[in-house]
């Protein structure tokens, strides 16, 4: 017997935490501070203290010098940080996967749970594929703390967005360039604290750490502690090779009710099938 299994969109692929106000920020968290030349595509704000800005720069956005209370725009933003994580923590993965230990492929519209305290594997690509619809939610869970360790590659295909990349990490969020700096991709929100260390090599904390394509929210405290460039939100997209697109709802529809027809067919008396 053939069995047809037909996969569906994680929640009916409702799967984004909805950042609310919180999305027209960059960075924002209980504290923000900085060591180098860090450049910051849009706003940037902090529950109570900001430092490093300069020799940091805001760009396209406002800088929210702190401290801010519940009530202000900062403060309703960081609420609606905190509701989206929650969301997004709370969320029924539908694929588990072991750590960043290797090279791997994430499909979109799709939970997953990479396990608690994990830390990438140098040298590894991280594929996220959007199959041709650049709609597609990419939700990756970790309970506990996520340390990636460069180098390591980041490949959006099939018109896959940084912007629909959220890292949801249960504790501290750390990023640990290794003599180059590193292109990460996707939206990071943290229940405690976040990391971007400096390259090693000359210049200290005027090394460029890396380049975040995406926005930076933790709860606690926000570090640069070398040269990042951040740019927020709308993140970038790489269309990556072209194929044949992702048929619709419509189209899923009709392909299940032929296949059903032809399994019912299959099942009457005196009717064979090859």
């Amino acid at each position: 017997m053939l069995a047809v299994v037909v996969a569906e969109p994680a929640l009916g692929g409702t799967i984004a935490p909805d950042l609310g106000s919180a999305a027209s920020f960059t960075m924002l968290g209980g504290t923000i501070s900085n060591t180098g030349t860090s450049v910051v595509v849009g706003n940037v704000g902090a529950i109570t203290t900001i430092t490093g800005f300069p020799p940091g720069t805001a760009t396209t956005g406002t800088f929210y010098t702190a401290p801010n209370g519940p009530s202000s725009t900062v403060g309703e933003a960081y609420t609606d940080f905190v509701n989206a994580y929650k969301f997004a923590a709370g969320e029924t993965p539908t694929m588990t996967v072991d750590g960043l230990i290797a090279s791997q492929t994430f499909d979109g519209n799709t939970v997953y749970s990479l396990g608690t305290n994990v830390t990438s594997t140098a040298g590894i690509t991280l594929t996220f594929d959007a199959q041709n619809n650049s709609n597609e939610v990419f939700v990756l869970q970790t309970s506990g703390a996520l340390t990636i360790d460069g180098p390591i590659t980041f490949d959006l295909s099939g018109g896959a967005q940084a912007s629909n990349i959220y890292w949801i990490v249960g504790a501290a969020a750390t990023i640990n360039p290794t003599n180059v700096p590193l292109t990460f991709d996707g939206n990071i929100l943290g229940q405690t604290s976040f990391t971007m260390s400096a390259s090693a090599g000359p210049g200290g904390s005027g090394v460029l750490a890396g380049t975040i394509n995406g926005c930076v929210f933790a709860e606690t405290a926000n570090t640069l502690a070398g040269e990042t460039d951040i740019n927020g939100c709308s993140g970038s997209s790489d269309s990556g090779p072209s194929g044949a697109p992702e048929p619709g709802s419509a189209g899923l529809a009709a392909i299940g009710c032929l296949l059903g027809a032809w399994c019912v067919r299959g099942r009457r008396p005196g009717v064979s099938r090859t």
